[in-house]
């Protein structure tokens, strides 16, 4: 049993020309549901799909209400939620800001180390088995670095882009555009504002 990577080409961010290192990428298999998984954990333990049922209720109704109380949440060696909060609107000065333009922006994850040294340990690795199959369209790909210049492009136009406006843009799903996204945000190179389907990107300046 394995997981999925595959390798990328990092985006030309300075505009050197030149071929950039490559990175490697989790590829999903697909997404365990709330339903499977709780199947699962019923066939490894025994107890009962209605008491786990519950039990997950219980569980993210009392953590929904722990972080909205203000509290960082541990759960055991799984790791840490905390929200992540940002501003509406930009201010120098402390007491030009009050409470109603604060909101919630999103909610961190940090995974303990015990966790993650059982993961490491079990994960074993592959190349996705299609990564080096030719596409079937007759349309070609484009590489996450002409994606990052489409996007820069726009940008420069406009003042944000959200996920159907990219998907669009550069020939992806909406799904592969919010990795892009991601990936972007994780380079340093894009934004978040809003939450759920209100959600855009800007750049980073």
């Amino acid at each position: 049993m394995s997981a999925y990577y595959d390798l990328f080409e990092k985006p030309d961010v300075n505009k050197t020309g030149k071929q950039q290192p490559l990175y490697a990428r989790f590829i999903p298999k697909g997404t365990i549901e709330q339903k499977e998984f709780l199947n699962r954990v019923h066939l490894f333990t025994g107890i009962s799909r209605s008491l786990l049922e519950g039990a997950m209720s219980a569980f993210m109704d009392e953590l929904r209400d722990c972080l909205a109380d203000g509290w960082t949440v541990e759960l055991g060696e799984l790791g840490y939620f905390t929200p992540s909060l940002s501003c509406q609107r930009e201010v120098m000065e402390k007491k030009e800001l009050r409470a109603a333009s604060v909101r919630l922006r999103g909610l961190n994850f940090r995974v303990s180390k015990e966790f993650y040294k059982e993961l490491d340990k079990k994960m074993q690795l592959e190349r996705h088995p299609q990564s080096a199959s030719k596409s079937e369209s007759s349309v070609p790909l484009l590489s996450v670095e002409q994606r990052f210049r489409l996007l820069e492009e726009y940008l420069q136009q406009y003042p944000c882009i959200n996920r159907a406006q990219y998907a669009r843009l550069t020939g992806r799903s909406v799904k592969q555009a919010v990795t892009d996204l991601n990936l972007f945000i994780e380079d340093g190179l894009l934004m978040k504002h809003g939450a759920g389907r209100n959600v855009v990107y800007l750049r980073n300046k």
